[in-house]
């Protein structure tokens, strides 16, 4: 059989055993280990069989062109909107700098300009949207 079903939601039905492959972002993956591990959800096997070479993109922080910005410790306190609070907390924690998750499922872009959050954290391939 074959299921049809968001790219979020792959990653744990794999690691759950619902499903025996899927195709995904290595994000989208990389995101659902580092929830199972923060939340200490035991089941996280997987294997990659193969990665695809499409969809190249980064992970990347934006804040207002009007906001003055030196280094990544001027977010410091920070809220920050992101569609991956988890791979974005593993950076922070690395620099020991605490922030405030704001997330969002999509959109994250206008997050800034709408009052919502002091930065973003998206994915960005040309930097087009930003």
């Amino acid at each position: 059989d074959i299921m049809l079903v968001r790219d979020d939601d792959i990653p744990g039905l794999i690691m759950d055993g619902v499903v025996e492959l899927g195709i995904v972002g290595a994000n989208v993956l990389e995101e659902e280990k580092l929830a199972r591990k923060f939340l200490r959800t035991t089941s996280q096997s997987y294997k990659i069989l193969q990665l695809l070479d499409f969809g190249l993109c980064r992970l990347s922080l934006a804040v207002p062109i009007d906001m003055e910005y030196s280094n990544i410790f001027c977010l410091k306190n920070a809220r920050i909107a992101t569609s991956y609070p988890y791979l974005l907390k593993k950076y922070f924690d690395k620099k020991n700098i605490f922030f405030k998750p704001f997330v969002l499922n999509g959109s994250v872009e206008v997050a800034s300009n709408a009052g919502l959050a002091n930065a973003i954290c998206d994915l960005v391939s040309t930097g087009a949207t930003l």
